[in-house]
């Protein structure tokens, strides 16, 4: 999925910053599909992406990790109570691990960074979260149509 994630800077449309999709991802298999990816499977993808990106490296596997750990929060499971604070338990948690990977990432570069794709990259991951949330809605409730 990173690599999916990574492909999609070739668009002209995402040529300043691709959208988070492995954090809408990883957020909703926790909180929908009750599905506990492990720490260490987190922390070898984040790796290898990082290898593989020239990234700093351990960035991606703080902020796989880091959204996991806020994710299974029991504060913010009482939080999820409708299907309305998706969203926003999404933004909160999507807004404190980046924030904390893009101060890491300052501190290592000992740079600020521009900040019109930091917030094309936050915007854009925030706006496919409702949407592909809503599809994922679509495809089991024609699911359930078709076994009834």
């Amino acid at each position: 999925m990173l690599n999916f994630q990574k492909s999609l800077s070739f668009l002209p449309f995402f040529e300043i910053a691709t959208p988070n999709i492995i954090s809408i991802i990883l957020y909703l298999s926790i909180i929908r599909f009750r599905i506990n990816p492990s720490n260490t499977t987190l922390f070898l993808v984040g790796l290898v992406h990082d290898i593989i990106t020239g990234a700093n490296l351990g960035i991606t596997p703080i902020f796989l990790l880091l959204l996991k750990y806020l994710t299974e929060s029991l504060f913010l499971d009482r939080l999820v109570k409708k299907s309305d604070d998706e969203w926003i338990s999404f933004t909160i948690i999507f807004l404190f691990s980046f924030s904390i990977v893009l101060l890491l990432n300052v501190m290592m570069n000992l740079s600020i960074p521009q900040f019109s794709p930091i917030f094309f990259h936050i915007g854009i991951t925030l706006i496919l979260f409702p949407l592909i949330n809503i599809s994922i809605n679509f495809f089991s409730f024609v699911t359930k149509l078709i076994k009834s």
